[in-house]
């Protein structure tokens, strides 16, 4: 079968867990026997390389504009008929079987009606709010930005341009329940399967160090690297290794204590070395969350998990096992960290509450082509 998947970003250009996820896909697929083909964006000229079409476009330069600017944008990636042209014209020639699309930004909402017009099957995959918010993010306390007039509004539009794929795929049922809640994908097939993620299970409690704790990810408030720094600078007899860097890195640093280092970004052979010493991975953010990566590598590694009680992190986090606390309170934080320090061993000895499942997103994924109308 000859396969295309689409995603806003791709090696090089990757920056989260959707480019992640794209690319073990493709890979997966490929020891599967199919052939794959990527497209994606660039802030380049258009080019294409190996396996990949690379589409010029300026959404790598959005965070610059002023917010006036950013909203013109939004609205002309919906209607984006440059790529969509330019898709079109990469389809004619390749001629794929099976179309798998994940985030479309900077690709534009016009593709799913021209995969329809084709008459190729679609699958697509949801990361995130993008189609009931363009900021694609929204925060504890903060809800209600996707019931605004101007949310529902784009709303309408995003519901009509994406239709209905043949499936819809989640990783967590919170995310595909709210689409479904907002009337998206009604005549789709939607199905919650798990991210595939690599995981290497070489983990030994005793050479873990009970006062090491570990957080991966964008450092950023939006993600609450503020409340983790609250938090550790009010336990100095404990050490917390960050992992990643972000918008305000600069400002943490200046914040935090002594027992607190940042290591910048690393290779992920690096933090599953690190998740092999921690005691545990704290993932503190304030934004609901769809199915973080860093935590399917954290229960792969047996490294238990303290987690903001929200969205996906705390599904992750009820069915596998672990702490949960307010988002954005660092008080509770700091009482979670001391409840797992008193219960070590046995918060250890039963973590993982569940095994991750079997790596076979991509047999479902060929499964779910096979036998969908």
């Amino acid at each position: 079968m000859k396969i295309v998947i689409l995603n806003s970003l791709y090696p090089p250009y990757h920056r989260g867990g959707a480019e992640m996820i794209a690319s073990i896909m493709v890979s997966d697929l490929e020891k599967l026997g199919h052939e794959v083909f990527v497209i994606s964006t660039s802030p380049q000229p258009t080019y294409s390389e190996n396996n990949v079409y690379y589409l010029e476009s300026k959404y790598y330069h959005l965070n610059q504009l002023p917010i006036f600017l950013r909203l013109f944008w939004q609205i002309n990636n919906l209607f984006n008929y440059q790529q969509n042209n330019r898709v079109s014209k990469i389809i004619h020639k390749e001629k794929p079987d099976l179309i798998i699309t994940h985030n479309l930004m900077g690709l534009g909402l016009q593709l799913p009606k021209l995969f329809k017009e084709r008459r190729i099957k679609h699958i697509h995959i949801i990361h995130d709010i993008q189609l009931l918010h363009p900021s694609g993010l929204m925060f504890y306390q903060h809800e209600g930005i996707i019931n605004s007039f101007f949310a529902r509004q784009y709303q309408q539009l995003t519901r009509k341009l994406m239709g209905s794929p043949d499936v819809v795929i989640c990783p967590s049922e919170w995310l595909l329940k709210l689409h479904i809640k907002n009337n998206f994908f009604s005549k789709s097939i939607t199905k919650t399967i798990p991210n595939p993620v690599k995981t290497n299970y070489l983990a030994s409690h005793q050479a873990r160090d009970k006062r090491e704790f570990l957080a991966v990810g964008l450092v950023s408030k939006s993600k609450g690297t503020n409340t983790l720094i609250k938090a550790f600078n009010a336990l100095p007899d404990l050490r917390l290794t960050i992992v990643g860097d972000g918008d305000y890195l600069d400002e943490a640093k200046k914040s935090a204590k002594q027992n607190i280092t940042f290591l910048g970004r690393l290779e992920n052979k690096k933090i599953q070395e690190l998740m092999l010493q921690s005691s545990a991975l704290i993932v503190p953010s304030p934004c609901y969350e769809n199915s973080p990566t860093v935590i399917y590598e954290a229960i792969g590694s047996k490294l238990p998990i303290i987690g903001s009680n929200l969205a996906g992190i705390a599904e992750l986090i009820n069915h596998y096992g672990g702490l949960l606390f307010e988002p954005g309170n660092n008080t509770d934080l700091i009482q979670k960290i001391q409840y797992f320090l008193n219960n070590y061993e046995t918060i250890n000895q039963d973590f993982p509450k569940e095994p991750l499942p079997p790596d076979d997103y991509a047999m479902q994924i060929i499964y779910l082509a096979k036998n969908t109308r």
